[in-house]
């Protein structure tokens, strides 16, 4: 079985039968989610925990190194004027940019490698959470770069408008696992994202929308506590440290079911478009093709079986012999050609025919 980067197959690699690739709806596309999320959970976990809990402490750092946002306004105790302090807002607006783009870079190779793991279980092979983040490592660069155009377009979309930044969630909603199976780069994923939407917009939109409605109220969930202390309080310090880990906690449960769900709307579209294959699939991830399904083999033929040096003769039917010279390979040998025989017809009258022309024809 063939493994990713050129390293041995783990003891812990397994395969499965492939899922059955047909056609879904859009609840049953959350399902098939969430199936894909319970099948691996640990690996899923694990691949989004990894690159995630480094950036998250260096995020948390910088915050609490840059101080509390509060503590940029001062106030004059003699006046009583509000300003601004000037070195402490940069200080605090240049860590936090750099500490998330380090935060989206982890989240950009976390989210591909649960997705390697998401594909990984369509086509029957269980891969661990190392092999998902090598995947994911080697193609760092095009997804980052195409996760930032995404944000860049999107975020300017919802400022000049609502309606344009739903369009654009719904056209690009499969462009990362375009560029991680087919190998596209970061603009022609977002083309090749758009046509294969293009037809499905709505359903893809709804369970797009639907998928982050339900992520959005388990975060919610989660932030709700370091909300409730900011309110009443609480110290800087232990807020932003429980900030940090329900972080964490939330990308561990959200953002594998994320790449599930994407996953599966990709798979879904090019059944229904192209009528895809698992092997094309496989080709695409470098693994072997799934399994042999006997249950896909050809039925075999209903009648009776020939027995053993093929079926007799029927009742009053000599079989013919070999000819002379033996059988030939497409049929039969020919042998020597027989003599003419002479052509039936009257015989010749006593004494002879008589000349041409009648009697005394001839004097």
């Amino acid at each position: 079985m063939g493994s990713l980067g050129g390293a041995d197959p783990s003891p812990a690699l397994v395969r499965r039968p492939p899922v059955r690739l047909r056609p879904l709806g859009v609840g049953e596309t959350l399902d098939a989610g969430l199936k894909l999320f319970r099948t691996r959970p640990r690996d899923m976990v694990l691949a989004t925990l990894v690159p995630t809990i480094p950036a998250v402490i260096l995020l948390t750092l910088v915050q609490i190194s840059s101080g509390n946002p509060d503590s940029i306004i001062r106030t004059d105790e003699a006046t009583g004027v509000e300003t601004v302090d000037g070195g402490a807002l940069a200080l605090f607006i240049g860590g936090t940019l750099v500490s998330t783009l380090v935060l989206l870079i982890a989240t950009n190779l976390a989210l591909a490698g649960t997705m390697r793991i998401s594909i990984g279980a369509y086509l029957g092979e269980e891969t661990g959470w190392r092999e998902s983040l090598r995947f994911a490592l080697a193609r760092w660069k095009p997804l980052t770069a195409l996760v930032l155009v995404t944000l860049v377009a999107t975020l300017a979309a919802m400022a000049a408008c609502v309606l344009p930044y739903f369009w654009l969630s719904g056209v690009w909603a499969v462009a990362v696992p375009v560029l991680l199976v087919e190998g596209a780069g970061p603009v022609r994923s977002l083309g090749r994202s758009y046509e294969l939407v293009r037809g499905r917009f709505w359903p893809v939109l709804g369970t797009v929308l639907l998928a982050s409605l339900l992520v959005s109220v388990l975060q919610g969930i989660l932030v709700a506590p370091v909300i409730v202390l900011q309110l009443i309080g609480s110290s800087f310090l232990l807020t932003s440290i429980l900030s940090g880990i329900a972080q964490l906690v939330g990308s561990a449960l959200t953002l594998p079911y994320v790449a599930a769900v994407t996953a599966v709307i990709y798979f879904d579209l090019r059944v229904r478009k192209e009528g895809y294959d698992l092997e094309l699939l496989a080709q695409g991830v470098g693994v072997d093709p799934p399994p042999f399904d006997p249950s896909d083999a050809p039925p075999a033929p209903v009648g009776p079986v020939a027995p053993a040096g093929g079926w007799g003769a029927p009742a009053g039917y000599a079989v013919p012999a070999a000819p002379p010279g033996g059988w030939a390979p497409g049929g039969w040998e020919p042998g020597p050609s027989p003599a003419p025989s002479p052509s039936p017809g009257p015989s010749a009258p006593p004494g002879g025919w008589p000349p041409p022309g009648g009697p005394g024809a001839g004097g």
